[in-house]
């Protein structure tokens, strides 16, 4: 997908790429996490605020076939599929630019008046008769296989009282033009507090309902009985609360499995933090096994920092993740120290290479050199070149660079980062890394100097 933003907090205008791995670097400051919750925002909600692009033609044809005996067979002609998909995203888009992006901050619509999102999705549904199981509504299942020049679609199962067929049609035919869209999962910044907060949040919305209760059971309209409400209640941005509601819903999802629970996507997290998580009464609990001899197990409102960051990451790897979906992490260094950065490198990596889309924001320097050596070792694999010293570097075999677009967040933009055989060309850092190594070792030879003139 490509994005185009305008007037979006600290960016004036942008234009976004994603890949299979897109990172946004930069400092303090530049707009990287507005620019990070404006896209969650829009792929969280695009298939709520879209205006029906779908032609009454097209809609009554997938209104009769949900409405026929199971193993009802029809063809769509591909083109008029690749416009409705045109049509859908440019309309989701505008919608949000002018009802949604300020809610997704929890922010007054003034705030965001200005902004605007433009989005594009390239022509490229599936072809060469791939099928793909359309199964987001409950009501129905339709096998879709997708040929050069049309679209073939297998009515497999209907439950007996579906709801209103138009209504149906509409979310198949959202379905067949836009299976690729990436469900979004985001891990926030402000992640590292939710553990220790959210139980007093929870408190805190009880006390809200109460309240609203109250109110209506006295049948007030007085203004002031809605002082209690506004002194407790607080704004959160909506990868805020979705954050919260992940925590707070912990004990139901673990009775999933992931897409990648077969191969283990959820071991990377456990290895970077020598110990796992398991949750029981409500309470999620950190094992650690930093002490060989005799691990501890602690709640995780008590455990460190780091270990509190990653907890959602183990479970929406080991319970939830979709192989449609595309992950959002905010600040992924943040309590890390430098060595679990550089394997924080190795863990993004194999999730990508496991069909996971993901997108970063970040400052660590660390962070983006191990990702350059991933790719310098992908291209020495492809080349035959790889030296035995370097087999076991990146057991998952690197980082492909098509793969990956880059961008540094500066002077109120983005600007788009080289990405060649030796990685991402991200100067914000080395411009840095330059200056305090000039500075280290200008002092260095003066407190030599000075020492040499005390003799």
């Amino acid at each position: 997908m490509k994005f185009h933003f305008e007037r979006i907090g600290p960016i004036d205008t942008a234009d976004l790429e994603l890949g299979d791995l897109t990172i946004i670097a930069g400092r303090n400051n530049t707009g990287k996490t507005y620019l990070v919750y404006t896209v969650y925002g829009f792929l969280k909600t695009w298939a709520s605020i879209w205006r029906r692009p779908i032609s009454d033609q097209l809609l009554n044809h997938l209104a009769d076939f949900l409405g026929a005996e199971v193993g009802k067979r029809i063809v769509l002609n591909r083109q008029e599929i690749e416009r409705l998909r045109r049509r859908t995203i440019k309309h989701a888009a505008s919608r949000f630019s002018r009802r949604s992006i300020s809610r997704i901050f929890s922010s007054p619509l003034s705030t965001f008046a200005d902004s605007h999102l433009s989005a594009e999705l390239a022509a490229n549904l599936p072809s060469n008769g791939k099928c793909i199981p359309l199964s987001r509504f409950d009501e129905y299942r339709v096998n879709a296989r997708y040929g050069k020049k049309n679209i073939s679609l297998e009515l497999v199962y209907r439950y007996p009282d579906s709801g209103t067929l138009r209504t149906s049609a509409a979310a198949l035919a959202m379905n067949v033009a836009l299976p690729d869209v990436p469900r979004p999962f985001i891990l926030s910044a402000e992640r590292f507090g939710i553990a220790l907060f959210y139980k007093e949040l929870d408190s805190n919305r009880s006390y809200i309902v109460e309240t609203l209760q109250q109110m209506h059971d006295q049948k007030s309209r007085s203004s002031r009985s809605l002082l209690p409400v506004e002194r407790i209640a607080s704004r959160y941005a909506m990868p805020v609360r979705d954050n919260v509601n992940f925590t707070r819903n912990i004990e139901d999802v673990v009775y999933y499995e992931s897409d990648f629970h077969g191969i283990g996507l959820h071991q990377q997290v456990k290895e970077l933090m020598n110990g796992y998580y398991t949750t029981r009464g409500g309470v999620v609990r950190f094992r650690s096994r930093a002490r060989a001899r005799s691990p501890f197990n602690i709640p995780l409102h008590i455990a460190s920092s780091s270990a509190r960051g990653l907890s959602d990451l183990y479970f929406y790897l080991r319970h939830v993740a979709s192989s449609n979906d595309i992950l959002f992490v905010d600040e992924p260094e943040a309590h890390l120290d430098t060595a679990n950065q550089v394997q924080f490198a190795h863990v993004i990596s194999r999730l990508v290479q496991a069909g996971l889309k993901v997108l970063v924001s970040t400052h660590s320097d660390y962070l983006i050199k191990e990702i350059n050596n991933l790719v310098m070792v992908d291209h020495l694999r492809r080349n035959r070149r790889l030296e035995r010293k370097y087999l076991n570097y990146a057991p998952g075999g690197g980082l492909g660079r098509e793969r990956i677009r880059a961008y540094v967040a500066e002077n109120n933009s983005l600007t788009p980062c080289v990405v060649d055989q030796y990685g991402i060309d991200a100067p914000v850092f080395d411009e840095t890394i330059d200056r305090i190594n000039r500075a280290s070792n200008d002092l260095a030879f003066a407190v030599t100097d000075a020492e040499e003139s005390e003799k």
